[in-house]
């Protein structure tokens, strides 16, 4: 009998319909990251090469499928809820993970070798991937597999031949490298755990953070993206108390070790809508303001032979890319 009662309410669990998942396109994540990034659709739409009315109706497809609202929308602003903001960061790891999951795999099946390229963690994945299909467009045949990797690690790599193209911060200093300006430096804000008394001040200047410390990456490679990006804060003014390293490479490592006061943090604007650290850090803006250098691409000035090719294709790419924003910028 027993068995009897327990193969019915077996049954009586099988025979209950099951909630279907969420019908969600890649493009659906594509034009959602967009517009948390711009907070704006008619830029984000134009970013997107798209006209504005399919864009806002894949957002609202959107959330009904998540069955969440994504994005506050008033006739002046547009804002990223708490349920958008978490969806931002996964969204952005989503489309990382199938980029790198399609490189492995067609590595493992023998196609041609990838070409391998490595990004600074900060900079957002819809401009990553903006990149990336314009790679794909000009040479369908690419298969590049990237990771993201801090600008340090990525200059030592490029050096020893075990990184391919690079994608960080720089004013074309580094020997060895060539490079072409891709998108313009962020700006810089000051992250600070939400119970620090400075975050009672909107804006905050070199007094103000001349005796906290500044939590940083790991610096287990090459020193010198690191030197120019403290001597950059310098010349605005800035010095700290001391210099304190984030466990990990990854900006999360970093938001932790602010939310546990370790220190503060210095970062692009755009990782305070990327970050799960939500209501445990807050971001406030710098006077006077820092820009970061652009975002390079940059290679090996000797590539081997066999790379010239296809990072001559990478320079172009990058530059067509550069004209096209330089162009939208002017007709704004």
């Amino acid at each position: 009998m027993g068995a009897d009662l327990d193969f019915d309410q077996t049954s009586a669990v099988e025979r209950q319909p099951s909630r279907a998942a969420p019908a969600i396109e890649f493009r659906h994540l594509r034009y959602f990251l967009a517009v948390s990034e711009e907070l704006h659709f008619g830029r984000a739409a134009r970013r997107l090469h798209i006209s504005q009315p399919p864009l806002s109706q894949a957002i609202r497809k959107l959330e009904a499928e998540l069955g969440v609202q994504l994005l506050e929308r008033t006739s002046r602003v547009v804002k990223l809820t708490e349920a958008g903001r978490a969806f931002a960061e996964e969204a952005r790891r989503v489309l990382a993970d199938v980029e790198l999951a399609v490189g492995e795999a067609r590595r493992a099946a023998g196609a041609a070798s990838s070409l391998r390229i490595a990004c600074v963690p900060h900079l957002p994945i819809e401009r990553l991937l903006r990149f990336l299909e314009a790679l794909h467009t000009r040479d369908p045949g690419s298969r590049p597999q990237v990771t993201h990797v801090t600008s340090g690690e990525q200059v030592a790599r490029l050096r020893s031949g075990d990184l391919d193209v690079g994608i960080f911060n720089d004013a074309g200093e580094e020997e060895g490298l060539e490079e072409e300006p891709l998108f313009p430096g962020d700006r810089l804000v000051v992250f600070l755990a939400t119970s620090h008394p400075l975050t009672a001040q909107p804006v905050l200047g070199p007094d103000d953070l001349a005796h906290e410390v500044l939590v940083v990456f790991p610096q287990n490679a090459s020193h010198a993206p690191h030197d120019r990006w403290l001597a950059l804060l310098e010349r605005s003014g800035y010095r700290f108390a001391g210099i304190r390293e984030a466990g990990g490479t990854h900006p999360r490592d970093l938001l932790l070790a602010v939310a546990e006061q370790v220190g503060v943090m210095l970062a692009p604007a755009s990782l305070a809508d990327i970050s799960d650290a939500a209501g445990l850090v807050v971001s406030r803006e710098l006077d006077p303001t820092v820009t970061l250098p652009h975002i390079v691409v940059a290679w090996r000035a000797d590539p081997p032979a066999q790379l010239r090719e296809a990072l001559a294709v990478v320079r172009e790419v990058t530059r067509e890319l550069r004209a096209t924003a330089n162009a939208s910028a002017d007709g704004r």
